[in-house]
């Protein structure tokens, strides 16, 4: 697992592949991606094709007619591209700078969201960052001046799937997004899919209103499975992610996409690829055990100490409901660092995701959904955790989920929650 260090600030530019990027200080990590990768500044360079016009005149009494063929555009990429790229972004800045041409093969909302936008020339210059993934799909991300555009290519060749294009809001899939994340409670050898989960949040983001939420569940609520009535942590063990999505879904009647899934081994990764995890903690946490207590206030954690921060709860006022608050706060804190590191670098943390985590959606939604974390800051995504209150089902001990958690899933109907709530 490379560790990547986060640098002072984030610079222009991009980096031809192979890249294996060194990211140096402050904040970055974990729910989804990143932006602007520092490299060598590419010389301006514009190629377009002059119009061609071409006129018939007949010996009738019919009147000269004049045919005008829209002139074709041809991005002029300045490093090494993977092949088969060039033709999307051609046909896309030939669409831009004159609707006679066709429009790219991309999603129609895109399309359609793109169709204001024009350009007089396909850019000053530009530059691609790729990787391959682990089952042989590729993702890539392309700027042409401050324009980004997202490209998948998984077996079907380079296609366009989402863009940021400047002057007007960012497109990256159909909005709102909403994810269910999933932490197991499986420790190394054990099958981290099949576990108890140990954190259940609900993710949304909302790309043009820069803004989301993170929706914590109480990993002891009670809720209405399969077989009755069971703890939500209970019912992942033995079955897998989709039964969480299934019931929470039911639950709550939202739109939910898919599901990320990692346990401790995966989470500790994906916190070593970040060189740690940066985070100001609002009060003191005290652990409850023989594990060293967090200090208030902003500091470094390792992997193990971000994995105990992820898992107390004995020495918390609010036991399960504090340390879902604290599972969120973990998310925050991972989307400054990894935005720190610019969206040029989404393709490898999109590779270092799918090498920690299991997940059912596509490789297109996967890289749409991380992209849209790097158009606004973390503290725009409302962290929150359900009203309840502990009880006892049997010999158990549960959380009842108030019935004022129905507002917060209507609220987030449309991905945002109320300042309040």
């Amino acid at each position: 697992m490379p560790v990547l260090r986060l640098p002072h600030k984030t610079r222009a530019g991009l980096t031809s592949l192979p890249v294996r990027p060194t990211l140096t200080t402050l904040i970055c990590a974990l729910a989804l991606i990143a932006a602007a990768c520092s490299g060598a500044e590419a010389e301006p360079a514009t190629t377009t094709a002059a119009p061609t016009t071409t006129s018939t005149t007949t010996t009738t009494t019919a009147p000269p007619t004049t045919t005008t063929e829209a002139p074709p555009v041809m991005v002029d990429l300045e490093i090494e591209t993977p092949a088969g790229m060039a033709e999307p972004l051609n046909q896309l800045y030939s669409w831009l700078t004159d609707k006679r041409n066709e429009p790219p093969a991309a999603p129609a909302d895109l399309v359609a969201h793109l169709e204001p936008v024009s350009r007089t020339d396909p850019g000053q210059a530009a530059g691609v960052m790729s990787t391959e993934l682990a089952g042989g799909d590729a993702v890539a991300v392309a700027r042409v001046d401050n324009d980004i555009v997202l490209l998948v290519d998984d077996g079907q060749g380079w296609r366009i799937v989402g863009a940021a294009m400047d002057g007007v809001t960012p497109w990256l899939g159909p909005s709102p997004r909403s994810v269910l994340i999933l932490g197991s409670d499986a420790r190394v050898g054990q099958n981290q899919q099949r576990y108890r989960a140990d954190s259940v949040h609900i993710l949304t983001v909302v790309p043009e209103a820069e803004a989301g939420a993170i929706v914590g569940f109480p990993r002891d609520s009670w809720v209405q499975g399969p077989d009755g009535g069971t703890k939500l942590t209970n019912l992942m063990a033995g079955r897998g992610p989709e039964i969480m999505l299934e019931t929470i879904t039911e639950l709550t009647q939202l739109d939910i996409e898919g599901y990320f899934v990692t346990g401790f081994l995966g989470f500790s990764n994906l916190i070593e690829a970040l060189g740690g995890l940066y985070i100001d903690l609002p009060t003191t946490m005290r652990t409850g055990n023989n594990w060293a207590n967090f200090p208030a206030g902003p500091q470094e954690l390792t992997p193990q100490r971000a994995l105990r921060l992820a898992r107390i709860r004995k020495g918390l006022p609010r036991g399960d409901f504090d340390r879902s608050f604290n599972q969120g706060l973990i998310m925050q804190a991972a989307m400054d660092m990894i935005q720190l590191t610019g969206i040029d670098m989404l393709p490898e943390w999109v590779r270092i995701l799918d090498e920690n985590t299991w997940t059912d959606l596509s490789t297109e939604d996967v890289l749409t959904l991380g992209a849209s974390a790097f158009f606004f800051p973390s503290d725009q995504l409302i962290n929150t955790v359900l009203p309840g209150s502990v009880g006892t089902a049997g010999a158990a001990s549960v959380v009842y989920l108030d019935p004022a958690a129905e507002d917060v899933y209507r609220d987030l109907e449309d991905g945002l929650l109320d300042a309040e709530g």
